[in-house]
């Protein structure tokens, strides 16, 4: 039996999808942020590409030890790094995008069953009866989903966090990132 792997940068929805994974299908699965394994065969790789400047922004607020960063000169060498992790996700995902599926976290988000019912398509894993009942039955609540800095479904943004991304999204670098997104997902996104 093969296995499914989230496997996404950090802040794109691997907790959610391995969560919502066992109303869909039975199937081993796991969280990773590894985008060196897309290439392994055997393994059912999933990597959900949110825009750069959210992922980042929501990555630097968990990271921080108050969730705030008053000044731009820690805050840019952190988002450097995560610049450079994400160009990674999208380098590994182009050379093994006939064997993984590349997923748009703005989907996942929207219209949650249409996207598992695509990786299965993807991946020809059987999907359960009733899955759109389980999804629509599940519950969200309790410390997984609601805390603030980690949570792991979409919340309003608190001011912190607008404050962070206000700084990230005015970055040169996080502006070029986002056009190379684009284009990314234009040419590569899995179509099922």
């Amino acid at each position: 039996m093969s296995q499914i792997v989230f496997n996404s940068f950090p802040r794109s929805g691997n907790v959610y999808q391995g969560e919502m994974s066992k109303y869909f299908f039975h199937m081993m699965q796991t969280c990773v942020h590894m985008p060196e394994i897309f290439g392994v065969e055997g393994l059912y790789n999933v990597a959900v590409f949110r825009k750069p400047e959210d992922a980042i922004s929501s990555l630097i607020m968990k990271q921080s030890i108050d969730g705030y960063i008053k000044d731009k000169k820690i805050l840019i060498p952190s988002a450097k790094q995560e610049y450079e992790l994400y160009k990674k996700y999208m380098a590994c995902a182009k050379e093994h995008k006939d064997i993984i599926y590349i997923g748009i976290f703005d989907d996942l988000v929207n219209d949650t069953v249409k996207h598992f019912e695509n990786i299965s398509k993807k991946f020809n894993i059987r999907l359960y009866t009733d899955y759109k009942k389980n999804f629509l039955n599940t519950k969200l609540s309790g410390k997984l989903w609601q805390d603030p800095y980690d949570g792991h479904v979409p919340r309003p943004k608190n001011n912190i966090r607008l404050e962070i991304e206000e700084k990230v999204k005015d970055l040169s670098f996080i502006q070029e990132l986002n056009q190379e997104y684009e284009e990314f997902i234009s040419n590569y996104a899995t179509i099922v």
